[in-house]
């Protein structure tokens, strides 16, 4: 018990920490750039323009609402956080729990055997994880909401979702219950797809390519890091279509076209380069009109 809140004081803390990174780069990601390019070169010596980096956002963004601005959103975003995480690790023991099977037949099976024998045990377990994430996700969205369109507040200087009681009142009276789950499919998708292809890629490699356990250890994260860099484009989406049509400034025209859908939303940042908008919080290069 004492180690549990042990680890979600850990994690608050560590959110805390960093959350004036996180909240830049969901304004980045709404489209919101207040500070304008400026020119640079590239190692090729070619010429582009360039936003400032994500720390003279955070620096504009402290010069705008003060430093405890630098911690809108930061509530929802603890509370979601560890919601989520305790659904997920209770889920995640229910399966244990029930968990009933035979581990002998892998140990007699032969070559054939062992490759079925293996596809079930991943899908079972990779499944029971996928659910276990998904539980969590969906429990802890009505929070990402309401940290998202606090944090999109900022854009046109509202107040309306500044206070937990009044954003929830306003989110029912505007989306009803279905508003608390804006951008909830493609979070979904997102982390179905990073649970399995991790899976998947880490146990490729650690069967034939690694053999020391120490370092197999490892490869789950390590492969995490770079499944993350190809599911980008739907955590992008989520986050966008959590403040579609909300009423706030930052979801209206010319800031963000009205979504009806979130694969329309997908479609309009494809054609138009963006799907990987706050990826990078460094090198941001402008790719909009000249």
């Amino acid at each position: 018990m004492a180690t549990s809140f042990a680890q979600h004081g850990f994690s608050a803390a560590f959110t805390t920490i960093f959350h004036p990174l996180g909240y830049a780069k969901v304004l980045i990601q709404l489209g919101h750039e207040p500070l304008a390019p400026v020119p640079t070169r590239t190692i090729f010596g070619k010429e582009r323009l360039i936003y400032p980096n994500v720390f003279q956002y955070i620096k504009h963004i402290k010069h705008t609402d003060g430093f405890l601005g630098l911690y809108r959103g930061l509530l929802p975003r603890i509370i979601g956080g560890l919601t989520g995480s305790a659904v997920q690790a209770y889920t995640s023991q229910c399966f244990k729990n029930c968990d009933s099977s035979d581990t002998q037949a892998a140990d007699s099976a032969t070559s054939e055997d062992e490759l079925v024998v293996w596809l079930k045990t991943f899908c079972k377990n990779t499944g029971e994880e996928t659910v276990s994430r998904c539980l969590g996700i969906i429990v802890s969205q009505p929070f990402h909401v309401l940290m998202i369109r606090s944090m999109a507040q900022f854009v046109g200087g509202e107040d309306q979702y500044s206070s937990p009681i009044t954003a929830i009142v306003e989110i029912y009276k505007n989306d009803g219950i279905t508003g608390f789950f804006a951008g909830l499919m493609p979070r979904i998708i997102g982390e179905i797809c990073a649970v399995w292809m991790t899976g998947f890629i880490s146990h490729l490699i650690n069967k034939y390519f690694i053999e020391d356990k120490e370092m197999k250890s490892y490869t789950g994260a390590a492969c995490g890091l770079v499944i993350t860099h190809f599911i980008y484009p739907f955590q992008l989406v989520s986050n966008i279509m959590a403040v579609n049509r909300s009423g706030l400034i930052a979801a209206q025209p010319p800031n963000m076209p009205p979504f009806d859908s979130w694969r329309q939303c997908w479609s309009q940042l494809s054609k138009q380069g963006q799907l990987k908008r706050g990826a990078s919080l460094f090198w941001r290069y402008y790719s909009g009109p000249m």
